[in-house]
């Protein structure tokens, strides 16, 4: 599954947030702005992952410079590459 934005359909393996909904992590944030239906918390979580994903694509790429720029490997081999970087 792709956690995916807006911009992508909310389809198949591709996990897109609710539109119209709100999503940013700032706007949960200070007193009475808990998310307030099941939308909303699916939001909030969708934010908070992806949040995640990045600081480790920053850290990947700070620790290994082959991922500072797109690796001319297949794509299996870039899925491998990165499998061996985070055993290490």
């Amino acid at each position: 599954i792709f956690l995916v934005d807006y911009g992508f359909p909310n389809r198949r393996q591709f996990l897109a947030p609710f539109r119209g909904v709100r999503y940013h992590l700032q706007d949960f944030t200070g007193q009475d702005n808990d998310p307030e239906n099941e939308k909303e918390l699916f939001n909030l979580r969708h934010v908070s992952l992806r949040n995640v994903i990045e600081k480790i694509f920053g850290i990947f790429k700070s620790m290994f410079t082959i991922f500072k720029s797109a690796p001319p490997f297949l794509f299996k081999t870039q899925v491998e590459l990165v499998l061996v970087c985070a055993t290490t």
